[in-house]
């Protein structure tokens, strides 16, 4: 077994199961638990991936066979898992099975401490490799039943305290009733979105709210743009005010308006640092090097502070943790941070802020982003490449009389348009994403840019 992905960047994601699968999850899981020593019970939640609930039930296994207390929180999303981690406090450590957006084939953990303190996996990586091979750990994979009879088989409903948590973000009197599509991606949203939309009085229009592991309508990745058409032509069909939709485990969103145009990441943010920093005057906000212009100049603008972070969710927190006077966090890929949520990030709280600010406006959702359409984006843009370091390399070469930054992989800057790559740590991808002044400028930086990297 390849017990080194442990050491990866960013999240940890493998293949199931010519990378992962219950055998290594058992064997993976009791190292870590018997390593954990003040670590006592432990709760495990988990997506609707195909293979995710025989992988829970490797965990549960060996949980039982370190000693350890472990309960079932079920199908729930990420950030029902962060929060909870904070709710129950009788809990050590949380558990959520889960590869994200990657494809359906991919599978692995995220996990938290109390009060959702990230697990960095990577600062003890080798502590567990090491155990894994100098000890004969026998598998002992039980089946449900046994299961149920041997551990304390509680079942966690976040659901209706997790509502109560994410609509004290808010004012509930200034939301109007806004008619909203809400795609689920056949994933864990729809738990709560009809909860959500019942206390804030907006009319829910429901699009693939059915878990289904096998990715039937489209890859839950809003992130591309193949995979929000669906959700577009409900937005005509049905003349709703705004479209929202979620990767698998429901900790990323996006949001498209009325006029069936797709909000960047840097619009809604910009939209949330505003109404967040007027509540909180001289706080500061952090973001990560592939963010737009405008959240900059807004900040500036209103002399508030920013801070700069490298991608990844557990850099954030661990800054944010650091330095109490940063009340909001963002990266690029739909991840929104709340000091007021343990620093750890969630879709939906900032869905609810975007609702709001809509509301008090009394104006179109469209007419509300137009205050923050300054620049001209491209969505990230991934592309497959023989050597990631050549290229890079390449790239760099070619643009080095400009503005190199290299703070978080490659960012160059003009006068007029600014691009950045970096490769992905769980694929052989570069992503790309590129802001320029006009249209024009942005559709021809992009060819350049895209000719380059795929040749």
């Amino acid at each position: 077994m390849n017990y080194n992905i442990i050491n990866r960047s960013y999240d940890i994601r493998a293949i199931y199961p010519s990378e992962i699968n219950e055998e290594y999850y058992y064997k993976f899981w009791f190292a870590f638990a018997s390593l954990q020593k003040n670590a006592n019970t432990f709760v495990i939640g988990y997506d609707s991936r195909l293979s995710s609930k025989s992988l829970s039930e490797a965990l549960m296994s060996w949980i039982i066979d370190a000693g350890k207390k472990v309960i079932d929180a079920w199908l729930c999303s990420t950030d029902m898992i962060y929060f909870a981690s904070w709710k129950y406090s009788e809990v050590d450590i949380w558990i959520m099975i889960t590869a994200s957006h990657n494809p359906k084939e991919y599978n692995w953990i995220k996990s938290c401490y109390k009060n959702a303190a990230p697990i960095n996996m990577k600062s003890f990586g080798w502590e567990i490799i090491n155990y894994l091979e100098n000890n004969n750990i026998v598998v002992n994979i039980k089946n449900p039943q046994t299961l149920a009879r041997e551990m304390d088989y509680r079942k966690y409903d976040l659901s209706d305290d997790f509502v109560e948590h994410v609509v004290s973000f808010v004012n509930i009197n200034n939301i109007q009733p806004l008619k909203v599509v809400a795609d689920a991606g056949n994933w864990v949203a729809g738990i709560f979105m009809t909860k959500l939309s019942e206390k804030l009085w907006f009319e829910l229009i429901p699009l693939f709210f059915e878990p289904d592991g096998n990715f039937p309508n489209h890859h839950p990745s809003p992130i591309e743009p193949e995979n929000v058409e669906d959700m577009i032509k409900k937005v005509r069909e049905t003349r709703a005010d705004l479209w929202v939709a979620f990767d698998w485990d429901a900790d990323r969103m996006y949001i498209c308006d009325e006029t069936w145009e797709l909000w960047s990441g840097t619009i809604t943010t910009a939209m949330i640092t505003k109404l967040i920093l007027q509540k909180n005057p001289w706080k500061k906000i952090i973001y990560n090097a592939v963010c737009g212009n405008i959240i900059q100049e807004i900040i500036d603008e209103n002399k508030w502070k920013w801070i700069r972070a490298k991608v990844w969710h557990v850099y954030i927190k661990e800054l944010m943790n650091l330095d109490s006077d940063i009340v909001f966090g963002w990266e690029h890929s739909g991840h929104y941070y709340f000091k007021d949520n343990w620093n750890a990030d969630s879709w939906v709280i900032a869905f609810t802020i975007v609702l709001e600010l809509i509301s008090v406006s009394w104006r179109k959702s469209s007419e509300v982003k137009k205050e923050f359409e300054k620049y001209f984006a491209i969505p990230e843009t991934n592309s497959k490449v023989k050597s990631v370091p050549w290229k890079l390399s390449e790239l760099k070469e070619i643009y080095k009389d400009w503005v190199i930054d290299e703070f978080d992989w490659l960012t160059v800057r003009f006068s007029d348009y600014w691009f950045n790559v970096r490769p992905s740590s769980n694929e052989p991808l570069l992503r790309l994403n590129v802001e320029a002044n006009t249209k024009e400028l942005l559709s021809q930086k992009t060819k350049e840019l895209l000719d380059i990297i795929r040749k």
